[in-house]
């Protein structure tokens, strides 16, 4: 049996006020509750903050206020806000129109949605000006006592690591929200939903299989569900199914679990260990760069309590063993020093 999506979970309406994303229903809520506020005073939503495991939804959740509230939607890389000068060219580019040549409303405004991704590598020189902008909407103007005034707009950041930020420039953001992974009904349907959209056909039991590699995490899982797309294509087949589905992991190194063969090479070499290791040593035994391991392969070790960092270094948990025994690892043979006249079996 195959199964067909309908794209009844992402829909656009005919007023334009946008996609239906899956989950974040709490998330959502609060954001349409603060969008009819701010239309009703004719002022710009609360600036938000959104933190949580990269793959989420955060840039989605970021289009999507601006859809809801017919907005326009401008991205811009943290790194380019570095001074006084990279912020008044971004701020320039907002939606000006409703106001009169000293800033006063004059009708309705369409605030803008600024988005800065990785707002927590925002440099030191771009935030005091971004800071005054985000607090009173305007910005020194080099004159003792005059102000460039700046449309009312709202700044959405997102980051994996909201504790990097200064409590001041945090604390700026009156609306906060954590995104974290999904649940793996919310995973199937998203799963679903780009299978629909890049028109693709796959069984129940191929979702399954991505689901329980997802890590519940949509961009993880949608780009696997690439990977088996592309080699059903390669191999002539039409429909994705369960056994090339498996078939697909085992090709590219993904266990039944989600863990790629670094992390499972990981677990072996902590196992093996039986004592802490180091972030640079550990490096070295796997062959990955310490700011990889560190930021990208050992969160999801850490999370599923297989892993514990320590004073001391890294160290493998019971539950981490256990999972090597069940794969059918024993760990590594140590040799001992035998006599001359040992008979070897």
């Amino acid at each position: 049996m195959s199964m067909r999506f309908t794209t009844a979970t992402f829909t656009c309406t005919a007023k334009g006020t946008g996609m239906h994303i899956i989950g974040h229903k709490n998330t959502k809520n609060q954001m349409r509750i603060a969008l009819k506020a701010a239309k009703k005073l004719n002022l710009a939503p609360p600036h938000m903050l959104f933190a949580g495991v990269a793959g989420c939804g955060k840039t989605s959740m970021a289009r999507y206020i601006s859809k809801e509230g017919g907005s326009d939607f401008l991205q811009v890389p943290a790194a380019d806000l570095k001074d006084y000068k990279s912020i008044i060219e971004v701020l320039e580019n907002l939606n000006h129109v409703g106001y009169d040549r000293k800033g006063n409303r004059m009708g309705e405004i369409k605030p803008t949605i600024l988005f800065i991704d990785e707002i927590h590598r925002l440099p030191i020189g771009g935030q005091e000006p971004l800071g005054m902008a985000i607090e009173d909407f305007k910005i020194a103007a080099g004159k003792d006592g005059l102000c460039h005034w700046v449309p009312y707009f709202t700044l959405v950041g997102a980051t994996t690591d909201d504790g990097i930020l200064s409590k001041p420039f945090r604390e700026r953001f009156p609306m906060r929200f954590v995104f974290e992974t999904y649940p793996d009904k919310e995973m199937a349907q998203i799963i679903g939903l780009h299978a629909n959209l890049l028109n693709i056909e796959m069984t129940p039991k191929a979702i399954g299989e991505i689901v329980k590699r997802g890590r519940g995490i949509p961009r993880i899982a949608v780009g696997y569900l690439k990977r088996v797309r592309d080699l059903c294509l390669s191999e002539g087949g039409r429909i994705l199914t369960h056994s090339m589905t498996l078939h697909t992991f085992k090709e590219i190194g993904i266990d039944e679990r989600g863990f790629s063969r670094v992390e499972i090479k990981i677990l072996k070499a902590l196992y093996d260990s039986g004592i802490p290791i180091g972030l640079e040593n550990l490096s070295i035994m796997v062959n990955e760069s310490a700011k990889t391991l560190s930021a990208s392969t050992e969160p999801f070790l850490i999370r599923e309590g297989l892993v514990i960092r320590s004073g001391k270094g890294r160290l493998i948990t019971k539950k981490g063993k256990e999972y090597l025994a069940e794969a059918g690892y024993g760990g590594k043979t140590h040799k001992v020093e035998i006599s001359a006249e040992y008979i070897r079996k």
